[in-house]
């Protein structure tokens, strides 16, 4: 009952500062020129790795006199690489309210983009509360799932990128939102896979969440995913593989699961857990040489870049009751590599992999091409067109 009120205070709260700085900020956009046609970017509000930080870098780097500046806390561990590309304000503050009123566009990586509470201000668009500015959500990845809270009416944006055809097919017929918003340009951060880095020794594993209801603390170590993940680190033949092929592995849970990476244990240098603060996702997955996942939509990235992926889903149950219902995509007809549900299977897909190179099958490269019919480095600029011509139509 406590918590339900103080949610409700907090609608409210946020109500009575729009109600109270809607003219201050229509003031500010008619006086001053940092308030004027600005481009107000974000992604969570404490970080910039995402379709946010790639499509300002853009702004700043191809468009420098666009008037643009990116919400982020300045105790973020990626404070410093944004604000040596511009502006910047904090993530809740006077300004940033002022700034989220008077802006032209509203780009960001999740709903509602660039709000000072992104779940908040998602529920207050559904009755009809709202900015003025274009609001363009770029995504936080490509949606393979039955993502109900994602669809119209439920998600009101202006502007929603997809990043392959077949998700945009699926966007287009099923997620009911009016002609125009949904738009294939590809995601942001994909034209920095394109540029690419040398491949390195390391294999990732980055296995995605499990839902708000998943146990936590204590009881998160008798969980079916804590026990085959663990299981997998401290695995002999895992190390003896490593050891053979000279491999490093990198474990890098989803970022909802990094509070329990400290539960997980490595038995040897070649396995590193690795925490969100002090490993950059898309540099990980740049530098790889392949991925192991169970279900985390980052295997799209890794395919991108044309790198085998293996699936390890030994829990595909419990997953589709706990977490999202299944979408468009089949991992056994459209993935990027093979399906497997225990330990042995998958030591045994690795072993054949790093014997072959870690290059993948023709079958998977198939499937690859079918997905993404446009793989280049132009999806800001894409993005940055759909974006203005809409601003240029309201």
């Amino acid at each position: 009952m406590l918590r339900k009120l103080g949610r409700l205070l907090m609608y409210l709260k946020n109500v009575l500062l729009l109600i109270v700085l809607c003219p201050v900020a229509a003031l500010l956009r008619r006086c001053s020129p940092a308030y004027r046609h600005l481009w107000l970017v974000s992604e969570r509000g404490n970080d910039a790795r995402d379709n946010g930080y790639w499509f300002y870098r853009y702004l700043r780097t191809q468009h420098p006199d666009a008037n643009a500046c990116y919400v982020i806390d300045p105790d973020s561990p990626d404070y410093a690489r944004v604000s040596q590309l511009g502006r910047t304000v904090r993530q809740g503050t006077l300004q940033h309210y002022l700034q989220y009123l008077a802006a032209d566009y509203l780009v960001g990586s999740h709903v509602q983009p660039a709000a000072p509470n992104l779940m908040i201000f998602y529920h207050l668009r559904q009755i009809g509360v709202h900015p003025r500015g274009v609001q363009a959500f770029l995504q936080h990845g490509i949606i393979k799932d039955d993502m109900q809270w994602m669809r119209y009416p439920r998600l009101k944006v202006d502007f929603f990128a997809s990043g392959a055809k077949m998700e945009y097919d699926y966007l287009k017929s099923e997620f009911g939102f009016p002609d125009g918003v949904v738009r294939y340009t590809g995601l942001c951060r994909f034209d920095n896979l394109m540029r690419g880095k040398k491949q390195t020794n390391q294999v990732l594993v980055m296995p995605t969440w499990r839902g708000s209801r998943y146990p936590q603390g204590e009881a998160f170590c008798s969980t079916s995913f804590y026990q085959h993940f663990q299981a997998l680190l401290s695995s002999p033949e895992l190390l003896r593989l490593l050891e053979a092929h000279d491999l490093q592995l990198i474990f890098y849970p989803h970022i909802e699961l990094q509070k329990e990476l400290d539960r997980f244990e490595s038995p040897s240098p070649r396995i590193l857990l690795a925490d969100w603060r002090s490993y950059d996702v898309q540099t990980l997955l740049m530098d790889c040489c392949m991925l192991i996942t169970d279900y985390s939509s980052v295997y799209f990235d890794v395919g991108y870049m044309e790198k085998p992926v293996i699936y390890y889903q030994f829990d595909k149950e419990e997953f589709r009751k706990i977490h999202y219902q299944k979408g468009y995509f089949s991992y056994e007809e459209h993935g990027f590599g093979p399906v497997v549900e225990s330990l042995e299977s998958l030591l045994q897909a690795l072993q054949r992999y790093a014997e072959n190179g870690f290059g993948m099958e023709p079958e998977y490269l198939a499937r690859l091409e079918a997905f993404f019919p446009v793989r280049d480095e132009q999806n800001c600029e894409r993005t940055w067109q759909a974006i203005t011509e809409l601003g240029e139509k309201s």
